[in-house]
């Protein structure tokens, strides 16, 4: 079956309010009693699955699960094992007669499954009442505990949303309420992916990168949109998770930044595709992905210009404006207002669109031929002289570079070699241009030493080299239009 879920954890501050909203008195409180298996090297951690023996109560439930489509849906497989005098062993006979099951634990031990062992135990006190909201029950349930091995514990203080029945976009406008009401941030990571972190001695997962698109061409355009943004939130909110819970690695926040991109980039530019994309969502994440662009300006700057400075101030500048971008980062990820935006993707990336179900291949060509035609006439206004014409030729590259691949796949575009190479010379020369760009403007609005006025000065030269190369590869690029028929 398909298990459909959002969990969410609780600032320290809002949890005993949350637990008064549940209301004791109208809830069911159970003990959950939990052991995890995998193999030594982790080959179900790795494959998104977990099996687990849990007593629930005074029963014991063996369970087996396995990532989704999305964020919200996952595979689990229940076995009741019965009332027991002590703890069950591992039993897989019981998935001879459950096909999927048996297929998922195929794919992921392949002939290592008596290699299974015991790897951590939760231990959990959960406070669950189904609640009736517009027509759909959804189960709230808080769980509060810990993980843990032989040596280490992690505390568990979360609420999870399970819908029971009734409809999903329901469930996404409850989460909406409790997420404004106690500050929520979601959580996409499994108690399973904790207890293998504590197993292995490690702070945090690897950041999720991003894979290559999937469409398929015998969608409308409205489901190929929807098919997009449901796979970029994959992308997106695992290292947003880590991000949110303050593991995080440079790659995590790099993967979110890339994430981040292309979902506004997405919106800006498939917006015709389906009549149900707002206009907002777009500038949201324009707001909201400009935060990461400052941090990597600032980073690279330090990386690449703090050497040549003199003045120790304005290095020590930089170094304090990198740890308060890094910490205005990690509160607006989890920001309520951005969880909130989280949740309507995710909500859009489950939709239909019978209003107006565009053909994809005459989508995806009339989206080309506009997006040709903007590059043309803004480049017929670009001046090497005007660092604003400029700056929105490097942006309509940048655009163009994005959606080109995914395009030309769908209107099977023949002997793109000589027109990607252009676009990625150009793609090139307009990301040099823009770090330049936001690094000059950085050392201009800094109080510099005489002594470090020559930096401005090299910055500004090597801007008008990238300049010339942005303006040279753009046009090579538009000197053909034998990809559009």
């Amino acid at each position: 079956m398909v298990e459909v879920e959002l969990k969410f954890q609780i600032p320290a501050a809002r949890r005993t309010a949350l637990l008064k909203a549940l209301d004791p008195k109208k809830s069911e409180q159970i003990q959950l009693q939990a052991k995890y298996y995998d193999t030594e090297d982790r080959l179900l951690s790795k494959s998104g699955v977990a099996l687990r023996q849990r007593l629930e109560g005074t029963r014991w439930v063996q369970t087996l699960k396995a990532a989704g489509k999305s964020h919200i849906e996952r595979f689990e497989h229940n076995h009741d094992l019965g009332e027991l005098e002590r703890a069950p062993e591992l039993d897989l006979n019981i998935y001879a007669t459950a096909p999927e099951a048996q297929q998922i634990l195929n794919n992921a031990l392949g002939d290592q499954i008596s290699q299974l062992k015991l790897q951590f135990e939760t231990d959990i006190t959960r406070t669950l009442r189904v609640i009736e909201y517009e027509g759909t029950g959804i189960e709230v349930a808080l769980d509060i505990g810990a993980i843990r091995t032989l040596d280490a514990e992690q505390e568990v203080h979360e609420v999870e949303f399970e819908l029971k029945s009734g409809s999903v976009e329901q469930l996404l406008a409850f989460s909406f309420e409790w997420v404004k009401k106690y500050q929520l941030w979601l959580d996409v990571r499994s108690k399973a992916e904790i207890g293998n972190l504590l197993a292995t001695q490690q702070k945090v997962s690897p950041a999720v990168p991003a894979k290559e698109f999937q469409l398929s061409k015998k969608d409308s355009a409205a489901k190929a949109l929807c098919s997009l943004i449901a796979q970029q939130m994959q992308h997106l909110l695992p290292n947003i998770a880590a991000i949110s819970a303050q593991v995080a690695e440079q790659d995590h926040i790099d993967q979110a930044q890339q994430a981040l991109d292309h979902l506004y980039l997405t919106l800006l530019l498939f917006k015709d595709w389906h009549t149900q994309v707002s206009d907002k969502w777009a500038h949201q994440l324009s707001a909201f992905k400009q935060q990461f662009e400052h941090l990597q300006h600032l980073q690279h700057m330090q990386n690449t210009l703090a050497g040549f400075l003199q003045n120790p101030t304005t290095a020590e500048n930089l170094t304090k404006d990198i740890l308060y971008a890094k910490e205005k980062l990690g509160n607006l990820v989890k920001s309520t207002q951005n969880v909130h935006h989280y949740l309507e993707l995710l909500i859009f990336s489950l939709s239909t669109d019978e209003a107006k179900p565009l053909e994809l291949k005459s989508a995806a060509q009339t989206t080309l031929q506009q997006q040709y035609k903007v590059l043309q006439e803004q480049m017929s206004q670009t001046d090497i002289t005007n660092f604003e014409s400029l700056d929105q030729l490097a942006i309509r590259i940048q655009e163009l570079k994005f959606s080109f691949p995914i395009l030309t796949t769908i209107y099977d575009v023949k002997n793109l070699q000589k027109y990607s190479k252009a676009l990625n010379d150009a793609q090139q020369a307009a990301n040099e241009y823009q770090t330049l760009a936001s690094s000059a403007v950085y050392i201009q609005q800094t109080e510099l030493e005489a002594s470090d006025w020559f930096v401005l000065g090299w910055l500004t030269a090597k801007q008008e080299v990238y300049a010339q190369k942005l303006l040279e590869a753009t046009e090579q690029f538009l000197i053909s239009r034998k990809f559009l028929k």
